[in-house]
């Protein structure tokens, strides 16, 4: 029998993070998103193509894996519908990943929840107004 203080500490271990209690995270990007079940968030994702609000970056509110809110972080003022469609959930990212219906697509992912970083959709036709590219950074968990 361990004393009440030993078996505290080993209770705590026990139900400590999750890294130390389960499997390391899947090395496939969309499979580690998912290992850590993530459904509110905020990230900060910039647009980059010919378009409204091009370049600029927002930050994405994400509850229950739909988007709430984007706000223009250059002045925090609320981006109204519809322009507040045209940035995506990272649920909506892999959904262009694993479903493409583009010539061409070239992905980096985050090495830690591997939300893709930067998705880059055609980006041969960049310069004729045909392709876009999202960054996406500072994943925010509350």
């Amino acid at each position: 029998m361990l004393p009440r203080f030993q078996s505290g500490v080993l209770l705590l271990l026990l139900l400590g993070c999750r890294e130390y209690t389960s499997q390391p995270p899947p090395v496939d990007p969309y499979e580690r998103w998912r290992f850590y079940g993530l459904h509110n968030y905020t990230i900060d994702q910039a647009r980059i193509c010919f378009c409204a609000e091009g370049g600029q970056t927002m930050r994405i509110t994400v509850r229950s894996d739909t988007i709430a809110s984007v706000m223009k972080l250059s002045d925090n003022s609320a981006v109204p519908h519809p322009t507040s469609t045209l940035y995506l959930s990272v649920e909506s990212l892999f959904g262009i990943v694993r479903n493409p219906h583009t010539d061409s697509l070239v992905a980096t992912y985050n090495e830690t929840y591997g939300y893709p970083e930067t998705l880059d959709i055609n980006p041969q036709l960049h310069p004729v107004d045909g392709g876009v590219l999202y960054k996406t950074s500072n994943l925010q968990i509350p």
